[in-house]
């Protein structure tokens, strides 16, 4: 029987953010070489509201787990 995949190693908070950071200026960009073209900008608009939508619920996901992580300190 083949042992099942393991789970890739999940990205720190830090690198998502870097790389989040990267991929929407390079969307930015995009969208200004294509300002007032009627089907690209809104094309790319709505690619860059999907992706802020996604790569925040991955970083929530990210911050919550690594806040459970952490050991709680009762004042």
């Amino acid at each position: 029987m083949p042992t099942p995949p393991r789970p890739s190693p999940r990205e720190s908070t830090e690198a998502m953010v870097r790389n989040i950071c990267r991929e929407l200026a390079e969307i930015e960009q995009a969208i200004s070489r294509c300002r007032g073209d009627r089907v690209a900008e809104p094309r790319l608009t709505g690619t860059w509201l999907a992706h802020l939508l996604i790569s925040s619920s991955e970083l929530l996901q990210n911050l919550l787990i690594e806040s459970a992580r952490r050991p709680h300190s009762d004042p």
